[in-house]
């Protein structure tokens, strides 16, 4: 499905989580290896929001705290990723989730 309503990316979702070393679940590693860091994470929700007029969200499941999951599959400077988006119960938003490479 092509997604409609607005696209809603928190900066602290990269700012402070995806582009951060963590002991687990590190995803900054893999963004860094793409040319993404705390310099230039704009960049990064650029090419994300770009991912999603792109590419079909695909829906997962129901989300625990009300609402609908979706994948949206698509490619980050040549890489194949994986992007987990949150569809509001009422649809009026399209919040972004997370990000992970895509192992297909």
């Amino acid at each position: 499905m092509k997604i409609d309503v607005p696209i809603v990316i928190n900066p602290a979702k990269l700012t402070q989580y995806l582009l951060i070393v963590k002991e687990k679940n590190d995803k900054s590693a893999f963004l860094n290896r793409l040319g993404y860091t705390l310099a230039n994470w704009q960049e990064l929700e650029t090419d994300i929001r770009s991912l999603v007029f792109e590419n079909e969200a695909v829906f997962q499941n129901k989300a625990k705290t009300g609402g609908d999951l979706y994948q949206v599959r698509g490619v980050l400077r040549g890489w194949g990723i994986v992007s987990v988006w949150l569809l509001s119960d009422s649809e009026t938003s399209f919040r972004f989730v997370t990000l992970f490479p895509d192992k297909k």
